[in-house]
């Protein structure tokens, strides 16, 4: 028997008797999406975890975490691990990842296994990150009991999950409006020609909200207003929709109400959205010429959270002059990308970075 024959066979029976699992990690700044292989999607939850600062327990996790965000007492700190797509505090971040690990894909395996299911994990990783950040996810994933990881750059996984072609040589431009960063690539045959990333994102426009209605207004909102804010009434249409807030006033410190307009929001975060159309611009200057007729024939495809922003597509394309489109759920594409590449063994293993 040769020894490749033996080795199969040997995986093939270690497979069987200790169980093995493929999944796959989208570990984003304000949120984290976990699959598992043939079976999807199996947890959304916000990136956020509750510390007791006093003997450094973690006991709040996702949704329960960030639902006391900014309301804590002095003994809770609650902690974003991923800030800008990139691990900044490694601890918190092993324990929520090791968390959402045992609630989401655990129950889905057999417990009768003489050795806990073996998993085998691939996540993304901004197509910006340094090989210490790279090692540094990977790491946080072995140490939250993944048996091995392998990377794949963002933005391919993003364009995967938009169903759009990234083995071809058609050009594909992708736009990711996340919560913690904007990533913009073009790719072609599996590989990505150029790349601009900007950190004026979901979490940067919620601070651009704040301090809008601080300096016009008078008025101190929390993050999670500002979210809300956000997320209920910006927008490119000529809707007028209003919501009210409550705050503090900047005067005396004293409880304050007032009526937000969606023109009031626009005119707060028209300049982030700008921002991102100016360096769409830049990017374009430098794509090789015989890729720009392809980009105009195909149009630029938007995935995020900010996606979901209401004509956002109609006032990118008015802007840059090329169709814009909005990718079918928007705000999974990359958890859905990995779900198909993982699948996809024969074009999936030389997109791996790690």
């Amino acid at each position: 028997m040769k020894f490749s024959q033996f080795a199969s066979r040997i995986s093939s029976y270690s497979s069987r008797l200790f169980g093995e699992a493929q999944i796959v990690f989208d570990y984003g700044t304000c949120n984290c999406r976990i699959g598992i292989c043939n079976k999807g999607v199996v947890l959304r939850e916000p990136s956020f975890v509750g510390q007791n600062t006093k003997n450094g327990e973690y006991f709040f996790f996702g949704t329960e975490a960030k639902e006391i965000y900014g309301k804590a007492p002095n003994a809770i700190t609650v902690i974003q691990p991923i800030q800008n797509s990139i691990i900044s505090d490694f601890d918190s971040g092993v324990a929520l990842a090791k968390h959402f690990i045992s609630k989401s894909v655990y129950p889905f395996f057999s417990k009768n296994k003489l050795i806990k299911t073996r998993l085998l994990a691939m996540s993304s990783v901004p197509a910006s990150a340094s090989e210490v950040e790279q090692k540094a996810l990977s790491e946080l994933l072995i140490k939250a009991e993944v048996s091995s990881v392998k990377l794949i750059e963002k933005p391919l996984a993003t364009a995967a999950g938009a169903n759009l072609s990234i083995f071809t040589k058609n050009p594909v431009f992708t736009i990711d409006i996340g919560g913690g960063q904007v990533e913009m690539a073009v790719i072609v045959m599996g590989g990505i020609v150029v790349y601009k990333l900007l950190k004026t994102a979901g979490l940067h426009m919620d601070k651009m909200l704040s301090n809008y209605l601080h300096l016009k207004n008078g008025i101190i909102i929390g993050d999670q207003t500002a979210e809300q804010l956000k997320i209920g009434l910006f927008s490119f249409d000529d809707s007028d929709k209003h919501q009210t807030i409550r705050g503090k006033s900047l005067e005396n410190g004293l409880p304050k109400s007032m009526r937000v307009r969606s023109l009031d929001v626009r005119e707060a975060l028209i300049g982030a959205v700008n921002h991102i159309v100016d360096t769409a611009k830049e990017l374009l200057e430098t794509v090789p010429p015989e890729i720009i007729e392809g980009i105009v024939k195909s149009g630029i495809v938007l995935t995020g959270g900010g996606a979901q922003i209401k004509s956002i597509d109609r006032y990118i394309s008015q802007e840059l002059k090329i169709p814009v489109y909005i990718a079918e759920n928007p705000q999974d594409c990359t958890i859905n990308g990995l779900l198909a590449l993982c699948q996809d063994k024969t074009h999936t293993d030389r997109l791996f970075i790690r």
